[in-house]
């Protein structure tokens, strides 16, 4: 009893001086601009106080919030300015003030003043409360990462129970269940497969440049080529492969406008090679963060879930095998070729993998590239071209880098629902444009 009545009297001696301290556990959606914001801190206060070295959090963590920084001196200021403060103080707002006048009569710039109240203009009024940042103080850096809940697979271990999964990935052990639509927590033993949730942070997408995707009809080189555009800066953007069943089985086929009318997708293309009578495809496909399929063609269309995309080499021809951390991060890969282009030049060298004479005849393409990472572009086209013919119209269309899709009578683009351009046999899968998708996102 003696040492609880010392430390009241500790608390009473030690209040004035001493800084009051509280915590906030970070949500789905917070950034550490917005968190520093509701606290009434800088994003550089913010961090110090909790050691961060970047502006990445994650859901779950708890972050320390301090109002009061160490006492220091404070230098003479002309009587006509406030104190310089180490935090950011609140103003009224009176009769005949401006914003300008405001920063000034504390020494803070305009922009300073217009960051810390969120203010897209000048425009202030009476009664109107202020917080007016330390003096010095820059305008608050935007965030550059976003918390996003993405799912993911896992395989239970020996060691573990429902309940520790359940506590690892923060949801209940019936949430487990119903994720993964188990009709009893009892069959989550170990060795199964399960679907989890991830709270991973991502760059916050650029803004979108247009609508999230557009068809056109265009001639470039005089070769009439069908055209979609995909902005992939929008957040409801998803680009997947589109499978007959609807499911995550190969060994049926259909033609792209039967592709098309069943998925919902706004566009589609045809995809790459397959067995004529398993319909399995020749190279890596995920889709939903799982390799469905896995092969021997050199070189992909990777996505990320959070929409970055890029060529990118696979390790599973080489290996004829594919590794567990095989396209680790991605949503989305379709291993196709040959590369048409690379930084915007025309590739004249092939694979071994791609043998078959057939494929450097001339006959109708289809293919895929990247303007950027955020610009995603599909054609097809009637005319019959050869490989370096069809690179050259990728080329003119401002494509940086391109991949050769399944070609000849294979051939097929379907926008809204319906093909503007169909596939004479039936194919194994198309890759699917989804715009206003607000299902689970996946990452490998």
């Amino acid at each position: 009893m003696r040492s609880r009545y010392l430390f009241l009297i500790f608390l009473l001696l030690i209040g004035p001086a001493h800084a009051a301290s509280s915590k906030v556990t970070v949500r789905s959606g917070d950034t550490l601009y917005k968190i520093a914001t509701r606290a009434g801190l800088s994003v550089a206060q913010l961090r110090a106080v909790n050691g961060l070295k970047s502006d990445t959090i994650r859901v779950g963590q708890v972050l320390k919030l301090s109002k009061v920084a160490a006492v220091a001196p404070i230098p003479a200021t002309p009587a006509r300015a406030p104190a310089a403060n180490a935090t950011a103080v609140t103003y009224t707002v009176q009769r005949g003030d401006f914003l300008s006048k405001i920063a000034g009569r504390y020494g803070v710039s305009v922009g300073a003043l217009q960051a810390a109240n969120k203010l897209s203009g000048t425009l202030i009024t009476p009664g109107q409360r202020l917080k007016i940042p330390a003096r010095g103080s820059a305008p608050a850096p935007r965030p550059t990462t976003e918390v996003r809940t993405l799912f993911t697979y896992i395989y239970m271990k020996r060691t573990e129970t429902p309940a520790v999964i359940a506590q690892r990935y923060r949801i209940s052990v019936d949430k487990l269940r119903r994720i993964n639509n188990l009709g009893s927590a009892r069959y989550i033993v170990p060795g199964i497969k399960l679907l989890v949730p991830s709270h991973v942070p991502v760059p916050i997408p650029p803004k979108p440049q247009g609508r999230a995707a557009t068809y056109k009809q265009l001639r470039p080189l005089n070769i009439p080529v069908q055209v979609v555009n995909v902005d992939l800066r929008w957040r409801d953007v998803l680009v997947a492969p589109v499978l007959p069943g609807g499911g995550l089985n190969f060994g049926s086929g259909a033609r792209v406008g039967q592709l098309a009318r069943s998925s919902g997708a706004q566009a589609i293309i045809n995809g790459s090679y397959f067995h004529p009578h398993s319909f399995a495809p020749a190279g890596d496909i995920v889709m939903q963060g799982r390799m469905l399929t896995w092969g021997r063609i050199p070189q992909a269309l990777a996505i990320t879930p959070d929409n970055r995309a890029a060529i990118r080499a696979s390790t599973t021809g080489l290996l004829q095998i594919p590794l567990s951390s095989a396209w680790q991060g991605m949503e989305t890969v379709i291993a196709t070729g040959p590369r048409l282009l690379a930084g915007g030049q025309v590739q004249y060298r092939y694979s071994n993998a791609f043998r078959d004479p057939a494929l450097f005849g001339r006959a109708a393409r289809s293919a895929i590239g990247l303007i950027s990472n955020r610009d995603l572009v599909m054609v097809s086209t009637r005319s019959r071209l050869t490989i370096t013919e069809m690179a050259k119209v990728m080329s003119r269309l401002g494509i940086q880098d391109a991949l050769l899709l399944d070609g000849g009578s294979s051939t097929g683009l379907a926008w809204n629902g319906k093909p503007v351009l169909d596939s004479v046999r039936k194919v194994s899968y198309g890759i699917g444009v989804f715009t206003g998708y607000t299902g689970r996102r996946y990452i490998r």
